[in-house]
């Protein structure tokens, strides 16, 4: 039976700030109608959010101000006020009502408290988390327990304008927050699948856009007596056959296009040629040499592109 996790507003902003000062979503700012003093510097620094939850009330900024008026030797103490505050609030938990599986529906808020002139800031940091892990189950710990999340950041709302704020024009902005909570189980976005194949002399590699993958190992099995009871028969496996089905839709990546013009043309075409297939599951890499031995297309008027269904076998000597 799985342990149940306790979810509490400081593990989900452990999660989101997680998710926040990632490398693809942190990044450098290089727009040139950016203010100059933001150029090179990361979304996080020029936004300088103290995040906290109910529980953990903001620092005062005065040690900050008087740490900034040191650093750069400034005697203007308002061009220290640059912090920007955010509170996490857990909104509502919803398990999965079973005794086996821990799976749960998380809701939360982000309250920011931002000035005006960084609120655009702000937006791009959500759209580019959404962006960095749509379609991704990644891997947090709760305490011993690790789980695998879903996150989703609705757009952020403006609520409020503060005029007369000791921070100049600050805007009071609202993130919703979504966390799908799953067991620590392989999923569909565990699996990559690449496939290296040889176009016009030039050697490529492209990963497919799978919405099904499936592996089938099927052994050729014959019937032998038993060692020490040769009235009942057992089985021993002599060879091994591996299969691969996989099904895409058609997207315009060298590798379908190489594969249709293979399956429409009416010129002879080699049937045995070999194609490299790299699977990567948990960090580790499978490589196969295999062939083609089924490859269906279905397109309709529902969808208006294209289906591949696909079938690799390994291929022999």
């Amino acid at each position: 039976m799985t342990n149940k996790v306790r979810i509490t507003a400081d593990a989900l902003l452990a999660i989101i700030r997680g998710v926040f000062e990632d490398e693809d979503v942190n990044t450098a700012i290089d727009d040139p109608l950016a203010p100059e003093e933001w150029r090179g510097k990361t979304i996080n620094d020029i936004l300088n959010v103290e995040y906290f939850t109910f529980k953990h009330r903001p620092v005062s900024s005065q040690q900050v101000i008087i740490d900034e008026l040191k650093a750069r030797g400034q005697t203007n103490w308002l061009a220290a006020l640059d912090r920007s505050f955010c509170v996490c609030s857990l909104d509502n938990v919803e398990r999965l009502y079973s005794k086996d599986v821990d799976q749960t529906a998380i809701t939360a808020t982000l309250d920011y408290l931002v000035q005006s002139s960084k609120a655009k800031l702000l937006e791009f940091l959500v759209e580019d988390s959404n962006i960095a892990t749509s379609g991704l189950r990644f891997e947090v710990k709760f305490g011993d327990e690790v789980r695998k999340i879903a996150i989703f950041f609705d757009n952020p709302e403006i609520t409020d304008i503060q005029s007369a704020s000791p921070f100049g024009e600050a805007a009071m902005v609202s993130v919703a927050v979504v966390i799908m909570l799953y067991p620590d189980v392989v999923s569909y976005s565990d699996y990559t699948v690449s496939v290296g194949f040889t176009e016009n002399g030039v050697e490529k590699s492209v990963d497919l856009p799978l919405s099904s993958f499936s592996v089938a190992n099927t052994m050729t099995q014959e019937a032998v007596p038993g060692i020490n009871a040769k009235e009942q028969v057992g089985n021993i496996n002599l060879s091994r056959g591996t299969s691969f089905v996989m099904i895409f839709e058609g997207y315009n990546n060298p590798f379908i296009n190489y594969l249709t013009n293979k399956a429409l043309t009416p010129d002879k075409t080699d049937n045995n040629e070999p194609f490299t297939l790299k699977i990567t599951r948990a960090g580790k890499t499978y490589t196969h040499t295999v062939v083609v031995k089924d490859h269906q297309i279905t397109t309709n008027a529902d969808t208006a592109n294209e289906t591949h269904t696909l079938s690799f076998v390994k291929r022999g000597i």
